[in-house]
């Protein structure tokens, strides 16, 4: 079995240390993080996509 890796968080870029409290971050639980930003950020970006087609729509119902 394979020992696990571990990064030190003053090695990480400033955007991504912030989520993590420990000084060594494993990899596993640092590709953890960046699936769970990603998650978060492919959410965003759909209600982003709703409010642009709502406030699109609004706009258009209210100068017809």
């Amino acid at each position: 079995m394979m020992n696990e890796i571990y990064i030190k968080k003053t090695d990480l870029n400033k955007w991504i240390a912030k989520y993590f409290n420990e000084d060594l971050i494993s990899v596993q639980d640092l590709l953890g993080c960046i699936e769970d930003l990603d998650g978060d950020l492919e959410n965003l970006k759909e209600k982003f996509e709703d409010y642009k087609e709502n406030v699109e729509e609004n706009f258009i119902s209210k100068w017809r």
